[in-house]
């Protein structure tokens, strides 16, 4: 199984963020090579990817499962815990293309619903004086690796941060776009879009509210009864 470990977590590294039919179409086969047991279930596998972290932590580096509110779907994502997007390493990129995408990401950070029309990501763009901005083909291309990358995502016309932004870059986006990179009341991890009070239009996870109105029916924010609709 150990084999198994390092070899999911290399495919984790190169893919960055895996959806679950990309997980077992890697699983999968990795297992039967190696005649090992593949996870039998969902909890299993969340078992199976904290067990491969726990070896990488100290290394600054996780692998962890991220639902994303915009498609519903469950992401294991591969990150670098003390990235900053001035730091980020884009190998083989030059210095103008990866100021593009530290300009991507605070724009859509600035955002209250953290995402842009698809246009936007080519105009409005102020590269501070830099004499080379990426041309309009190029920076197209870099959308979409970083797309493949998991650090966008994209949802009909609209380019919103992707699972591996919202993991990677955590602590980034909480400490300089405190006014619209919001906590989950309830959970206190990062709730960028889900639902919304009608009376005090605090964001919660949809996940979280509903669990919490089992046994509730005020908001945990303002205390009022809770009207919001929680179906998508």
């Amino acid at each position: 199984m150990e084999i198994v470990k390092r070899t999911f977590l290399r495919a984790c590294i190169n893919h960055s963020c895996l959806d679950h039919d990309q997980i077992n179409k890697i699983l999968t086969p990795l297992c039967d090579q190696h005649q090992v047991t593949k996870p039998a279930n969902e909890e299993a596998l969340h078992e199976f990817a904290k067990s491969i972290e726990n070896t990488i932590k100290d290394l600054n580096q996780s692998l962890t499962f991220m639902l994303h509110p915009v498609t519903g779907k469950e992401y294991l994502v591969f990150a670098i815990t003390d990235a900053t997007p001035d730091k980020q390493n884009h190998p083989g990129l030059t210095a103008e293309e990866c100021f593009y995408f530290s300009i991507l990401l605070e724009k859509l950070a600035q955002q209250e619903d953290c995402h842009i029309a698809w246009n936007e990501a080519y105009s409005d763009l102020d590269f501070k004086g830099s004499t080379k901005p990426p041309k309009k083909l190029r920076m197209q291309t870099l959308l979409q690796l970083w797309t493949e990358m998991g650090y966008f995502l994209e949802s009909g016309d609209r380019l919103y941060l992707g699972p591996r932004s919202i993991v990677e870059f955590e602590f980034y986006l909480r400490s300089n776009f405190a006014d619209t990179i919001k906590e989950c009341a309830l959970c206190k991890q990062l709730v960028l879009w889900d639902v919304k009070c009608s009376d005090c239009n605090t964001k919660i996870h949809r996940l979280c509210i509903r669990k919490y109105l089992r046994t509730r029916s005020n908001c945990p924010t303002c205390g009022n009864k809770w009207s919001t609709r929680l179906s998508q």
